[in-house]
């Protein structure tokens, strides 16, 4: 490195700060990739999440109706959850009202396929 004199007469070493822009774009593109991961990642648990209670509301409702018209309402549920690509956990019929459980089963990939419940209850009004 050669020494230049600076504003004082002084002589001293020049840095060399070449290729410190590309470490900063680096370090930018790893924190939005990162972010952008997370996000894809919460957006999925949170269709997840939705699908399963919207499917958990159709199968109680479902399940519900089959056991006003006489029919084997956890028969009626199983078929409804299997038509939407979930899984019936649980049916329980109490009186009039019967209560499911159904999962859905998230595909992240890497981190693995975790199965989100969510709990339903349908009856006639005043039942429940």
């Amino acid at each position: 490195m050669k020494a230049r004199p600076d504003a004082f007469g002084k002589r001293r070493r020049s840095r060399n700060e070449r290729g410190s822009g590309t470490i900063l774009a680096l370090g930018i593109a790893i924190v939005l990739l990162g972010a952008g991961a997370v996000g894809v990642l919460w957006a999925g648990i949170s269709v997840g999440i939705h699908r399963a209670s919207s499917a958990a509301d159709l199968v109680g409702l479902s399940a519900a109706q089959a056991l006003q018209s006489g029919n084997d309402p956890c028969e009626a549920a199983q078929r409804i959850a299997t038509n939407h690509r979930v899984e019936l956990k649980r049916c329980e019929v109490e009186g009039e009202t019967v209560s499911v459980v159904v999962g859905v089963q998230l595909r992240l990939g890497a981190l693995g396929t975790p199965i989100l419940t969510r709990p339903a209850r349908a009856g006639p009004i005043g039942t429940l």
